[in-house]
C-alpha cells in the first residue's frame, strides 16, 4: 500500500469522476467496488478482507474525499457531503464551506498520522466499539445459549479465541447491511461473539 498523501493524488480526480456519475449518491462499498476493478484497479481484491487493511484503504479513500471537498469548495463547485451510506455531490451554495470547517471527522481523516499510528489492535478496539454501539447494546449483554451463539457464527467447539474472533469478523463483513444484510442479524451476531468470548 502507498504510503503518503501525494502517493494516493489521482484518486481525487478518479473520485471526482465518479461521484459526478452518481447524482443520487454512492456507497463507500460501491465505490470500492469500482476503484478495485478496472479501468482504476487502485486497491486489490485483498484491501477490504482483515481489518488493518479495511481501515487503511477505508482512510486513503476519505482522505482523498475531504481533500477532493476542500477542493470543490475552494473552486466553488458545490459541497461534497461524506458518509459510508452515500457520498454526493451537491450543488454551490454560498456559506458551505462553515459547515465544512465544523466536521471533526474531517480533521481527523486530512491528519495522515492517524493513519501511520493506527495499528492492528487499536483498529479491533474500533471495530469492537462500533459493533457494540451499532448494536445498541451496553456491556450486559442479552444472554442466549451457547450453541446458539455457536450456531450464528457457524462454529464448533472447540475453537480458539483466535478462531472466534475470526469468524465473528467474517460472518459481520458478510452480515452487513451495507451488503445488503440486515440490522438485526449484525446485532445477533455481536450479542453470540460477547456470549462465547
Amino acid at each position: 500500500m502507498l504510503n503518503t498523501p501525494s502517493d494516493w493524488v489521482p484518486l481525487q480526480p478518479i473520485l471526482h469522476e465518479i461521484i459526478l456519475q452518481y447524482p443520487k449518491g454512492v456507497s463507500e462499498h460501491e465505490v470500492f467496488e469500482l476503484l478495485k476493478s478496472p479501468p482504476y484497479t487502485l486497491f486489490s481484491a485483498k484491501a477490504l478482507r482483515d481489518p488493518l487493511s479495511l481501515f487503511q484503504s477505508h482512510f486513503i479513500l476519505f482522505n482523498a474525499l475531504y481533500q477532493l471537498q476542500g477542493t470543490w469548495l475552494q473552486d466553488k463547485v458545490g459541497l461534497l457531503q461524506i458518509d459510508c451510506r452515500c457520498i454526493c455531490y451537491r450543488p454551490w451554495q454560498s456559506g458551505q464551506e462553515a459547515l465544512v470547517n465544523e466536521d471533526k471527522l474531517r480533521t481527523y481523516y486530512l491528519d495522515w498520522a492517524n493513519l501511520k499510528t493506527t495499528d492492528q489492535s487499536q483498529v479491533e478496539a474500533m471495530l469492537d466499539s462500533f459493533w457494540q454501539g451499532f448494536s445498541g447494546q451496553n456491556k450486559n449483554v442479552k444472554h442466549m445459549p451457547d450453541q446458539q451463539a455457536l450456531d450464528l457464527l457457524n462454529l464448533q467447539q472447540p475453537y480458539t479465541h483466535k478462531q472466534l474472533k475470526h469468524q465473528y469478523r467474517k460472518m459481520l463483513h458478510q452480515s452487513h447491511p451495507d451488503k445488503g444484510g440486515s440490522h438485526h442479524q449484525t446485532i445477533l451476531l455481536h450479542n453470540a461473539y460477547q456470549q462465547l468470548k
